[in-house]
């Protein structure tokens, strides 16, 4: 028996909930609508179409989200580059960018979505996050030595290691994989070999903290300084330059906004300064907004 005219939205309802309000031609017609009826929805206003082959409900509310599944939908392509490095929350300030990637020679040409295209997009480049396919953790790394800067590059792979999604092995052998000469690939070995034996930063504000003091000559401080006080209690310093008993403390959000955090840390302070430890505190804006502030203060503690 045919279903009504009126019931077949409802049995593409569970398929669209899955995909952020969207359904393709294909599942239309598996759930009984012609071309006909696809365009009579069209044309009275039920339906919008989302992209190529790709509708939503008139309904259905719009989000970044369901705009990036679907360009994948209609590619069909996987979400790259910066909206994959989004979906893995990845430290970009690129939000809401749309960028996909399609298997060679099948890229397509779409108002607001920039299009790769790669003969090497395989299961093992491909996975689902919020339910959109999109390049895995390391191929996204890699992906995106292709369009970011160096430093924003940087803060990405040492995102990825701290997360533990990469290694810098992984990474390697994927490069090799895709082709040691694709574009970025001299910039993601030298953000790699940046790491080589030295420790991954605990957060990203010692990620641009390290480029801070990097880009502007300064020698590079020693990371998670461990100082043992008179009475054996034992205190680590974000960065120090321990021949001048100069300690560098960032202030970030989430590891201190806590007031038994703050009270402890007031505590190391104090007992630091009785040491003769010079501690520099240094905000998440200072780092960011303000470098010529950070740079002039440890240039003077270090000129003491």
């Amino acid at each position: 028996m045919t279903p009504k005219p009126g019931s077949r939205l409802a049995l593409l309802a569970p398929v669209a909930a899955r995909q952020h309000g969207l359904f393709t031609v294909r599942q239309a017609k598996a759930a009984g609508f012609t071309k006909g009826a696809l365009d009579h929805r069209l044309d009275t206003g039920d339906l919008v179409a989302a992209d190529y082959g790709v509708y939503r409900s008139v309904l259905t509310p719009t989000s970044w989200h369901q705009r990036l599944l679907a360009a994948c939908l209609a590619g069909p392509a996987a979400a790259s580059h910066r909206s994959s490095g989004l979906l893995w929350r990845y430290p970009l300030d690129d939000q809401w960018i749309l960028e996909v990637t399609a298997f060679r020679h099948r890229r397509r040409h779409s108002d607001g979505v920039i299009w790769h295209e790669s003969y090497i997009l395989d299961d093992r480049s491909i996975t689902e996050i919020d339910g959109i396919p999109t390049t895995n953790a390391a191929r996204t790394v890699v992906d995106l030595a292709a369009v970011l800067s160096v430093d924003k590059l940087q803060r990405v792979v040492d995102d990825a290691l701290r997360r533990r999604l990469v290694t810098t092995a992984s990474l390697g052998q994927l490069m090799e994989r895709l082709g040691s000469r694709r574009a970025g690939a001299s910039a993601l070995r030298a953000a790699l070999d940046a790491r080589m034996g030295s420790a991954v930063p605990e957060s990203d504000l010692e990620s641009q903290f390290e480029l801070l003091i990097r880009a502007h000559g300064i020698p590079i401080p020693t990371a998670q300084w461990e100082v043992v006080a008179p009475d054996g209690r034992r205190f680590r310093i974000d960065y120090a330059y321990p021949h001048a008993t100069v300690g560098i403390e960032l202030l970030g959000a989430q590891f201190h906004a806590a007031p038994e955090r703050w009270s402890a840390d007031l505590e190391r302070l104090g007992v630091l300064a009785a040491m003769d430890w010079h501690v520099l505190l240094f905000t998440y804006e200072q780092v960011t907004s303000r470098p010529k502030t950070v740079v002039r203060a440890i240039e003077l503690a270090l000129a003491r």
